[in-house]
């Protein structure tokens, strides 16, 4: 039985057990210069979209089964959205990959625009604005904190938990950085993307510094 059992375990195909619908997402994290500095790009996502019409983000989407990776997905979303080619998007590195609360796992890659005639995918993208990467730098976030919770629901078997209490149980606690820039506020997903990429990017700056000194 037990090597049956072995047998069996070692040919499965392992997966995330979970009870929620995971959703694997990636997004690239464009830098353009402009004018001789640095600026990161963002685009608004359509209000014909399904999902989070009219949200601030970085180009990206689903993986889809063919994607070769997160950095493939990436940056064929990138290509799609702001209608560039390929050859034009130079990959520069990973970001942290983020599992948020709600379900999604998200790779982020940091890229090099090679070319600012950028033509938006106007099915997906409402509109597309950059800010000095300098800015970004030089600011302090404003932080808000959400709660994450479980609730039982009416067919919940209290009658097998003695004593269980029926409230609201917290979870979890975290974070959520908000980057105002003119009469945009990029937060959520976008903005932890956004401090990861910025807290390794100050890193970076520190290092060199650092080795000239």
């Amino acid at each position: 039985m037990d090597k049956k059992l072995s047998n069996l375990l070692s040919q499965r195909e392992h997966t995330v057990l979970t009870d929620i619908d995971v959703i694997t997402a990636a997004v690239a994290v464009p830098l353009l210069e402009i004018d001789g500095e640095d600026h990161m790009v963002f685009t608004v996502r359509s209000n014909t979209l399904r999902r989070q019409p009219g949200e601030i983000s970085f180009p990206g989407g689903h993986c889809e089964p063919n994607d070769k990776s997160g950095a493939h997905a990436a940056m064929r979303e990138c290509s799609e959205e702001l209608g560039i080619d390929l050859d034009q998007i130079e990959l520069l590195g990973n970001l942290d990959c983020l599992v948020s609360a709600i379900g999604v796992k998200l790779y982020a890659v940091v890229v090099r625009l090679h070319t600012s005639d950028l033509k938006p995918n106007s099915d997906e993208v409402g509109e597309v604005f950059t800010v000095p990467l300098q800015y970004l730098l030089d600011m302090e976030p404003t932080v808000g904190h959400l709660d994450i919770g479980t609730k039982p629901l009416k067919d919940f078997p209290f009658h097998l938990l003695e004593g269980y209490n029926i409230d609201w149980k917290i979870r979890q606690n975290y974070s959520v950085y908000f980057y105002p820039y003119k009469q945009y506020t990029i937060w959520g997903l976008t903005g932890r993307v956004l401090k990861n990429f910025l807290d390794i990017y100050k890193e970076v700056h520190l290092h060199n510094n650092a080795y000239k000194n």
